[in-house]
């Protein structure tokens, strides 16, 4: 998985960060992969295993700038250049009923 995330993303990966969402009760709140370990244009690869679930990106200063992409099963999501300095993104939690979803997520520490 991590070798064909690399092939995409054209960047070599030194972490995987794995997500368990249980339901429709668990998300992840709005934020940016911006941490300074990261650099200052991170590309992140982002896979989807599972549970259909909505990602939601919205830009942090521009409000009607926002976008949402349906994560289904074995999509690959990949956040690269300036992404992370001018939008945030969520998976956000919902009432419906939603099987489990697991997402793994590859990036580069410095």
């Amino acid at each position: 998985i991590k070798k064909k995330c690399e092939q995409y993303a054209e960047t070599a990966f030194n972490v995987c960060l794995a997500n368990l969402y249980r339901d429709g009760s668990d998300g992840m709140g709005w934020h940016s992969d911006d941490e300074k370990e990261l650099g200052d244009e991170p590309v992140i690869a982002s896979v989807s295993f599972g549970a259909e679930r909505i990602f939601h990106l919205k830009h942090k200063t521009n409000p009607t700038a926002r976008h949402k992409i349906r994560l289904q099963h074995g999509s690959l999501l990949i956040m690269k250049g300036t992404t992370q300095q001018f939008w945030k993104h969520q998976l956000p939690k919902t009432k419906q009923r939603v099987d489990p979803r697991i997402n793994l997520t590859f990036r580069k520490i410095f």
